[in-house]
């Protein structure tokens, strides 16, 4: 620790004695007990607290404080300012929340998936409001009405948001807070006038302790920099991998370009092996192995679910030890999700052509994909083959689990629990809400079906983010320019800001799964299309 910082510490300590007296603190009372869906769409697992803010968390009041003041058109200091800002880079701020049996309040505060709460280390005697990613914040999108437009204000509880913008958020929070400590006292004024209620311990701790420390670890992050060694991708992507090298301290690469599109969580329960990979499975356990409806048991479900409470630490920059602590929490959650559906497909669906698509996909697709059956206009999955292998896509994610990464996983609290390793394959995707999921192949580079199944050309350059879907060919909605970019249709507003995703960067190609639907006519393509929209 540098002079500088001990000596802004110890003016802390000292300085915030009269807070702590003026701000008594009585003994909170337990929250309530969250149903499995109040998990999944709120619990913060243990991820809001100091350590934190060194990876994923940011100190929310300050952080909020300086978007606001950075926002390139200007406007007031006020809490709706605060959600358009971050409704931009795509996060959820709904009036509702749909998808779950039982009611969800969306929070008025702060945008749906990200966690806040007042954090009060022992020493110095700080107290700050931290903000983290939870759950929801990627899994939790827009529902569709019936001409696919997005409909932001009500959000559908497991689907995937296929806007979220991480890594601008990360660019637009860095450098709004690299301008805002240029200016401490307007940024204060700015926090006080967003969040009135800061009472004056958090105050003087955000101005004595919080902004010095936040102002030395910014010098080193250059001008429109990232704080971080990786990218997170664009709208839709994640890169969880790297992210997982940066907790664990393993290598980086080359090139760090291992993304991964978020999926809809339906039937996760009829996976034997979790991430595109298949990188980790239960402990004890077949890594691939056929699952019919009667295999997801509570106890599968369970394994499944203590796996995924290690997914906090490259997240949201839990240690694994803390991560193990949610594991209660992680298994309601995934209580919860064996029980939800996707959003029925809102729009029109030609049922002649659908009951042909059927035929098709129980000859072509269902060997990997598994095999759906019951109510004909939305059929579950009975059996999923959890088969593995390759078929010409992008390598870079497939490529980026690494043995020092099956090192870091395979010990302390999570040796007896899963099994990981690098597999150097992608595991075949369920197809459960597969309309709403758009861009497709695991890393978002297809914009639509139509596209997929080779009835259009593969867009070398398209936009995400803020999109509505095209209904017929089922995806990102678009029409090319004159320079060959799919661009949004005239006169459409998206509700965030798009990116370009360009399929010629690394780890963003749009080969593979050419092979499949050769041998498929024009119609049964078309077909197929209209039965995968019922799933």
């Amino acid at each position: 620790m540098t002079p500088s910082v001990v000596r802004t510490l110890t003016r802390a300590a000292l300085g915030l004695c009269a807070a702590l007296v003026a701000s008594a603190c009585s003994p909170s009372a337990p929250p309530p007990r969250r149903t499995g869906a109040e998990t999944f769409a709120q619990h913060d697992f243990g991820a809001v607290n100091f350590r934190a803010m060194n990876s994923v968390a940011v100190p929310w009041k300050l952080a909020a404080a300086a978007l606001v003041l950075d926002e390139p058109q200007g406007g007031g200091v006020s809490l709706d300012h605060l959600r358009r800002r971050l409704t931009s880079f795509g996060f959820l701020w709904p009036d509702r929340i749909l998808g779950a049996a039982d009611a969800v309040r969306p929070s008025p505060d702060h945008p749906l998936g990200i966690s806040t709460g007042a954090v009060t280390p022992g020493l110095p005697p700080v107290k700050v409001t931290v903000a983290n990613l939870g759950c929801a914040s990627c899994h939790a999108g827009p529902s569709y009405a019936a001409d696919g437009a997005p409909v932001p204000a009500a959000a559908w509880l497991g689907s995937p948001n296929t806007s979220l913008d991480l890594e601008a958020y990360t660019l637009a929070v860095t450098l709004a807070l690299k301008h805002g400590l240029s200016d401490t006292p307007r940024l204060m004024a700015a926090v006080r006038t967003l969040f009135p209620e800061t009472d004056a311990w958090e105050m003087a701790s955000l101005r004595w302790v919080v902004a010095p420390l936040a102002k030395q670890r910014l010098r080193s992050v250059k001008e429109g920099g990232s704080p971080l060694p990786f990218v997170n991708g664009s709208p839709g992507l994640t890169n969880g991998v790297a992210a997982l090298k940066l907790q664990s301290h393993a290598p980086y690469g080359a090139s760090e370009a291992g993304f991964t599109s978020i999926p809809d969580l339906a039937d996760r329960g009829f996976r034997t092996a979790l991430l595109y990979d298949g990188a980790y499975a239960p402990h004890g356990a077949a890594r691939w192995r056929p699952m019919e409806r009667q295999d997801v048991t509570v106890a599968h479900r369970n394994q499944l679910a203590a796996i995924t409470s290690f997914f906090t630490v490259p997240s949201m920059g839990q240690s694994p030890k803390a991560a193990h602590r949610e594991i209660a929490a992680a298994q309601s959650a995934f209580e919860w999700l064996e029980t939800r559906r996707p959003q029925a497909f809102p729009g029109p669906i030609d049922a002649a052509l659908a009951a042909r698509g059927a035929e098709s996909y129980a000859s072509r697709c269902a060997d990997c994909h598994g095999d759906y059956a019951g109510a004909i206009d939305q059929p579950r999955l009975r059996r999923f083959p959890n088969w593995h292998g390759r078929i010409g896509t992008d390598p870079a994610r497939a490529a980026a689990f690494t043995a020092p990464l099956t090192r870091y996983v395979a010990q302390g609290p999570y040796k007896g629990i899963m099994d990981a390793a690098p597999t150097g394959d992608y595991a075949a995707p369920l197809l459960s809400g597969v309309w709403a999921t758009a861009p497709y192949l695991h890393n978002g580079s297809v914009p639509t079906l139509a596209q997929l199944m080779l009835l259009e050309p593969r867009a070398e350059r398209f936009e995400v983010g803020g999109h509505r879907l095209d209904f017929e060919a089922v995806g990102v909605a678009g029409v090319a320019d004159r320079q060959g970019v799919r661009r949004y249709p005239a006169g459409y507003a998206p509700w965030s800001r798009p990116a370009l995703y360009d399929t010629r960067l690394p780890g963003r190609s749009n080969h593979g799964h050419e092979a499949q639907f050769q041998g498929l006519t024009v119609v049964e393509r078309r077909a197929l299309i209209e039965y995968l929209k019922r799933l």
